[in-house]
């Protein structure tokens, strides 16, 4: 049973990751719902994007290893083992569905975003190439993998599932329809945004659910605190590095670096 002060302070992060973050808000993100993007543009969003379905399932399985390693120092982690099979089993059905594998999530997280890219006409040799990516993009793929690594479960949790579970629930169910009306893509092709949007409900749910048994103390809590500011600007990096290089035109846009793209059609306050 969660303590008062930790189901507080999980409300006011929420309510925080939803008035700061929720992605409606980033200005790409506004742009794209309007409908005042090119082609071009969303290409590039979906390019750089790459980086977040792919480390998706790397942080996932990071949460399932840190199950048995909740807190303190990694040698005593490792001496005490503090097993919950209650939260292992929460992580282990969210991983299921990352890979595919249960009711509410029978297709695989990672390949309906190979056929997103396919459609808007990345070439397969190009999909996830480091050399055609925004430097944010490859900022946040380093912080992920390394936080997957390195974070004990209560970081993951509190920078990861729930500052974007929030979020995406809110944000992809438009993002996805605009993706439609405004730019031709396919039901298939939007399928990763149609799936999180749904899917994220239920992950953010334990996520929540996993955050109450965790957070105990004030230290506790202020790492909560911390780690949900991470995420929130881990998210917004990637989606600047898309706003600044494809829309703003402010980075060469060609794996040499030699061509900078023409400055933006849309209006950026």
């Amino acid at each position: 049973m969660a303590s008062t002060e930790t189901t507080n302070l999980l409300d006011e992060l929420r309510d925080q990751i939803l008035r700061e973050h929720a992605l409606i808000h980033h200005p790409f993100m506004k742009a794209a719902i309007a409908g005042e993007l090119t082609p071009e543009q969303v290409k590039g969003f979906v390019r750089d994007f790459w980086v977040i379905p792919h480390s998706h399932l790397i942080n996932n399985a990071g949460k399932l290893a840190h199950a048995q390693l909740l807190r303190g120092p990694f040698s005593q982690q490792l001496l005490s083992s503090p097993y919950d099979k209650g939260i292992t089993d929460l992580l282990g059905e969210s991983l299921a569905d990352e890979l595919g594998k249960t009711e509410i999530s029978p297709v695989s997280h990672y390949d309906p975003y190979i056929d997103l890219a396919t459609e808007v006409g990345i070439p397969e040799n190009e999909i996830g190439n480091v050399a055609y990516l925004s430097p944010q993009a490859v900022i946040v793929m380093y912080t992920w993998t390394q936080t997957a690594l390195n974070f004990s479960l209560l970081e993951l949790l509190s920078s990861h599932n729930f500052v974007h579970d929030t979020a995406n629930v809110v944000a992809y169910p438009p993002f996805c329809e605009a993706l439609k009306r405004h730019y031709g893509l396919s039901p298939k092709a939007v399928r990763w945004f149609d799936l999180h949007g749904e899917v994220d409900k239920e992950h953010g749910s334990r996520a929540r659910d996993i955050l109450e048994r965790l957070v105990r103390t004030e230290d506790d809590r202020q790492v909560a605190r911390s780690c949900v500011r991470l995420g929130l600007g881990v998210f917004w990096c990637l989606l600047d590095g898309v706003m600044d290089r494809y829309v703003r035109g402010e980075y060469p846009t060609d794996a040499q670096g030699g061509q900078t793209p023409k400055r933006p059609t849309v209006a950026v306050a």
